[in-house]
């Protein structure tokens, strides 16, 4: 289960290295003693790039990473500078393809796969141009005032709110759960709600007490028939919406992270 951006990205960067291997093809004809590898190039671009971008973005944001440092590592969580991705790969380039005309053929190559993935992204063919709202949807709490069980219609919430749907047999939800209930502690001008799909509350309750960190049962909303997946056309757990006033602003299809959270926030939060 991908994004529309990942998949421009990963789109991009397979083209990056076709593009790789056809210099390397072009260059062997017009020089078959050279030892210039333009594959290897490639290679060492993605990996040092990955590295550089994600430590930066890190050393950008690391007020949310203190409370879970290992999520640095997390490298198929979101949280990549890009342009520290551009510098680490151009600074690459410069390193290793000596002399003016393969450097030139690289950066050139490398400029217009950056430039390939700024189409995608802008033009954006695989996303919806209609615009989403928040489904008028009835849902339990698991929080309960005495005894009987409160109900939320979600088309009514007004403000900042983030829907996020989960379950317990879900491993990356469950990896995701210290950052999303992180972030409700410290946004409480943003509502959070994680959603529960297809799980009972004797289910949802099991795993809040033998989950290691707590999660308030304040934050929790039963969809046991999935109703909101349904709603959203989603195709896989765990998705993250962020709404104001009821208008679908930001999505996340996949595990996220605080500092995704908080642009999320920032996005939906703004006047």
């Amino acid at each position: 289960m991908l994004s529309a951006k990942a998949i421009y990205l990963i789109a991009s960067v397979v083209i990056f290295f076709i593009g790789a291997e056809l210099l390397q093809r072009i260059w062997r004809k017009r020089e078959p003693d050279t030892r210039l590898n333009f594959s290897n190039w490639a290679q060492n671009c993605l990996w040092l790039g990955l590295i550089s971008g994600r430590l930066t973005y890190v050393a950008l944001h690391f007020d949310s990473y203190q409370h879970e440092p290992l999520s640095i590592l997390y490298f198929w969580q979101p949280g990549y500078s890009l342009n520290a991705v551009f510098v680490a790969t151009v600074a690459v380039s410069l390193w290793y393809l000596r002399g003016l005309k393969p450097l030139s053929a690289g950066l050139s190559w490398l400029t217009a796969s950056a430039f390939i993935w700024l189409g995608l992204s802008v033009l954006a063919p695989l996303s919806e141009n209609q615009e989403r709202t928040m489904p008028a949807l009835t849902l339990p709490t698991l929080y309960q005032h005495g005894e009987q069980a409160q109900a939320l219609q979600l088309d009514q919430q007004e403000g900042a709110v983030i829907l996020n749907l989960w379950a317990s047999w879900c491993g990356p939800c469950r990896r995701e759960m210290p950052s999303l209930v992180k972030f409700a502690e410290d946004h409480p001008e943003v509502r959070l709600w994680l959603v529960n799909q297809g799980e009972s509350p004797q289910m949802v309750r099991r795993f809040i007490e033998t989950n290691d960190e707590p999660i308030p049962e304040t934050l929790i909303l039963l969809d046991p028939n999935q109703s909101l997946m349904q709603a959203i056309e989603g195709v896989g757990l765990p998705i993250t919406l962020a709404y104001k006033n009821g208008r679908l602003i930001d999505s996340h299809i996949g595990e996220v992270n605080h500092a995704r959270l908080r642009e999320m926030a920032k996005a939906i939060s703004a006047d």
